[in-house]
């Protein structure tokens, strides 16, 4: 039986499934995962239940974030450009002084009150709504999952956390709600506790809890892992210890790089990325160095490892209550691998432990985001491009095909309401919403269905802006030129074509300008970084590289 499913949301679209009934949807957001940090793209990690979705669905190729955790997530949840849900820069408290410099509703501390979210748009089409993990979107409790559409919520509010519990920081004092359970405040307790492990465990209750009900659901599952700090359990830890010490990182990347062309996922005419100019050469590295980087990267798998084990549980309870073959399934991740290293740390303390506050900075960055230029914050291919999975047995027929479609965060909240049949909200709470920027994925799930983008696509965060039309991309680093890549012959970004083409930088700097009107961009009013240092690599604030 078929029935056909219209909307009014953006870009309209006639989608015909063979399902009788609403697919449950399960949207898996990973937390600064780098490009090719999970098996099925390219990565030496294992990551068995994430690369058996990826067999058992589509992978997308050119598949684009908005380069930081809380722009990204405004984004995902309402379809619209981070500005226009009013998360233009950082919801933090660190961030204030910029919000209010700017003054504007596109830089609040807040998600968009009229902008509907996922959960709202998919509760007035019936589904049961459900979050576990981070939120990232406002501190207030009429800002907190359970007000904007979420029935059932265990999220943590603020950016990062101790995995293990231990109040929000290593120093267990707490600035903000670290933790709600629906509509109360949740304290984790001092001992027994993991985050991740907490995360699945509510995911799988909220399955559970599902498995009776007529209703179809839609399951938000926000892990915190890989985000700093380093944290995973001592088992997972000493099974890599060693391993990367071995390779170092240089070999790691074009290791990475070699796979992925291997897989298709990177055209074999890209060159790798070169090492950023603040990392040394592996072997130019101090033998401390070396063992410290060995044993951040054992951790960062670890946590990887332990964000895979935990889909694989969710997974495994989704087959047990019968619901697998009519679930979409989506995994992404929020921006590219992180350089940065908080250094919080209480003095003595074990990497990986609950007393230590580390990140992995830029020499396991830069490894995360390869075969690409820069990392989170950035809107060259580092910082922007992610993985994505859809997985959907009963209404996609793909098995582990790659997709080359250029596609954003901002489509899959059109995507959901597609494949729900659900429209999207003309208001919220009585102010008229804003349409929807992005389109629908859904025509792909038919096998010879091509998806045509009529507008291109845009980014700004903190002073970095980029523009892609087609295969022509437009970016800049705040402070610095414009640079111009042909994408399709150089994704990794190394002939920067601006000077050459001058008319092409024109007409895509104005479609970016109209653009930044359009959504509420204001000039950055922070400082340009200093220039590079002409020597080979620097020394960062945290360590050596």
């Amino acid at each position: 039986m078929k029935r056909l499913i219209v909307l009014a949301c953006g870009a309209l679209t006639a989608l015909s499934l063979a399902a009788a009934e609403k697919p449950n949807i399960i949207l898996i957001l990973a937390d600064d995962l780098g490009f090719s940090d999970v098996g099925c793209y390219g990565g030496e990690i294992q990551t068995p239940n994430i690369d058996r979705l990826a067999a058992r669905g589509l992978r997308f190729t050119q598949f684009y974030n908005v380069a930081r955790c809380c722009p990204s997530r405004a984004a995902l949840m309402t379809g619209l450009h981070p500005h226009q849900a009013h998360v233009g820069d950082m919801v933090d408290e660190y961030a204030r002084g910029i919000r209010e410099q700017l003054n504007t509703s596109a830089y609040s501390d807040r998600l968009n009150p009229n902008a509907p979210t996922i959960a709202e748009a998919l509760r007035q089409a019936g589904y049961r709504t459900g979050m576990s993990g981070k939120w990232h979107l406002g501190y207030r409790t009429n800002e907190w999952p359970s007000a904007r559409g979420f029935d059932r919520s265990f999220a943590v509010i603020e950016g990062a956390m101790n995995y293990y519990g231990y109040g929000m920081q290593h120093t267990g004092i707490i600035t903000n709600p670290p933790m709600v359970l629906d509509h109360a405040v949740y304290i984790p307790p001092r001992e027994g506790f993991f985050a991740t492990d907490a995360f699945t465990d509510y995911a799988v209750r909220f399955i559970n809890e599902s498995a009776t009900d007529k209703k179809p659901f839609f399951l938000y599952l926000a892990y915190t892992e890989p985000h700093w700090p380093l944290h995973a359990k001592p088992e997972n830890i000493a099974k890599h210890r060693g391993r990367y010490r071995t390779i170092g990182w240089d070999k790691l990347r074009e290791h990475r790089y070699e796979r992925l062309k291997l897989l298709g996922i990177i055209d074999a005419r890209w060159p790798l990325a070169p090492r950023p100019v603040n990392v040394r050469p592996w072997e130019q590295a101090t033998p401390e160095r070396q063992a410290e980087w060995d044993e951040e990267m054992a951790v960062y798998a670890a946590q990887v490892e332990e964000l895979d084990h935990g889909i694989g549980q969710v997974m495994e309870v989704l087959s047990k209550v019968g619901r697998e073959e009519n679930t979409l399934v989506m995994f992404l991740s929020d921006n590219g691998g992180a350089a940065e290293d908080p250094n919080r740390s209480l003095p003595g303390s074990i990497l990986g432990a609950r007393e230590s506050y580390r990140g992995y900075g830029i020499g396991g960055a830069h490894v995360s985001s390869s075969p690409f230029r820069k990392t989170k914050k950035f809107i060259h291919e580092g910082g922007i491009a992610a993985p994505l999975i859809l997985c959907w047995p009963s209404g996609m027929p793909h098995r582990g095909q790659l997709t080359h479609t250029l596609s954003h965060i901002i489509d899959l909240m059109p995507t959901c309401l597609d494949v729900a049949g659900a429209s999207f909200p003309k208001a919220l709470r009585g102010v008229a919403a804003w349409p929807l920027e992005g389109i629908s994925l859904a025509p792909l799930f038919k096998p010879g269905q091509t998806l045509s983008r009529s507008q291109p696509l845009f980014w700004e965060h903190e002073g970095h802006t980029g523009v892609r039309n087609g295969k022509w991309k437009l970016v800049a680093t705040f402070g610095e030129p414009w640079e111009l890549y042909d994408m399709e012959a150089d994704r990794t970004e190394l002939n920067n074509l601006a000077e050459l083409q001058p008319q092409r930088v024109r007409e895509l700097r104005s479609l970016y300008q109209d653009w930044a009107r359009r959504v509420g961009v204001e000039p950055w009013p922070g400082r340009p970084p200093s220039p590079a240092p002409k020597k080979p690599f620097e020394k960062s604030a945290a360590r050596n590289n």
